[in-house]
């Protein structure tokens, strides 16, 4: 019978200093994964079935629930203008921000960190504490109850926090990219849109997923900013469901289901480059 080495004896601690990290990642999976399957089970459940047994699986697997809750909803209609506003939001944030970070990470200029600071504190601020203002505003300048509005709107919002991570990104490009752009004769817009850009895709793709993630799913600012049914969104839709006796619990984890697909088919098409992304961020200075 062998004795183990010298190695084997120091690799049972080290493994058993680990148990706790795996059991917090444990919970944590059970955590997120938890409420997914009881969304999932309850698309195909009745709201007596719901009520019965929140865990347990639905007496059949019927798309009932997604036939009603796409047509009482008219969720076809409500998802374009979810799209619209959403991949307006995403465009805009990145073309805006993009402009913004590229002076403040490549040149060197003195005012720099101060207007990087600026931009920062609109992370810090909550934007919602001006609802009041910002419907006044958005009352004067003819933006209520249309797309275009929420778009700008939810670009402002988001702008301080792409600007934050494409001046990361692009900081850490070599100078000489640009040097040797301006000696073949690019300009700036060029060298920022042809050069820069393509080189920071992982900064693009954590800014796209990020806002469209924020715009997608909210619900405030489409409530007090929209009252015609023509441009309502996907979480302003969903809402009809809730009522003040009685909700249909079946059809409200339908729609939620339905609302989470193009969001879920996003992130799948950009899970590698947001990983890069987080990589490299997480090594920059």
């Amino acid at each position: 019978m062998s004795t183990p080495s010298f190695q084997q004896t120091l690799a049972l601690p080290q493994r058993l200093a680990r148990v706790p990290g795996w059991i917090i990642l444990l919970i944590w999976t059970a955590a997120v994964l938890l409420p997914l399957y009881i969304l999932v089970v309850s698309c195909f459940k009745t709201t007596a079935q719901i009520y019965d047994n929140r865990l347990g699986l639905p007496q059949s697997w019927g798309f009932d629930n997604f036939v009603r809750a796409w047509t009482r909803a008219d969720l076809g209609h409500n998802f374009i203008n979810s799209l619209i506003v959403t991949g307006g939001a995403v465009i805009l944030t990145i073309v805006v921000s993009a402009m913004a970070a590229y002076p403040l990470s490549r040149y060197r200029l003195g005012w720099n960190g101060i207007m990087l600071g600026l931009f920062l504190s609109g992370i810090m601020l909550p934007i919602r504490l001006a609802s009041v203002e910002l419907f006044t505003l958005m009352r004067s300048l003819g933006l209520l109850d249309s797309l275009t509005g929420l778009i700008l709107v939810y670009s402002a919002i988001r702008i301080p926090f792409a600007v934050f991570i494409f001046a990361n990104f692009m900081r850490v490009l070599p100078s000489e990219l640009d040097e040797a752009a301006r000696m073949d004769g690019a300009g700036e817009t060029r060298i920022l849109f042809q050069i820069v850009l393509p080189m920071v895709k992982p900064a693009v793709s954590i800014v796209a997923i990020f806002t469209a993630i924020a715009v997608w799913n909210d619900f405030f600012f489409p409530l007090i900013f929209i009252f015609d049914d023509r441009y309502k969104t996907v979480p302003l839709a969903i809402s009809v469901f809730v009522g003040q006796f009685r909700t249909d619990w079946g059809l409200v984890f339908a729609s939620l289901a339905i609302s989470m697909a193009p969001i879920l088919i996003m992130y799948c098409l950009l899970a590698r480059q947001i990983r890069e992304g987080v990589g490299a961020g997480g090594g920059m200075k």
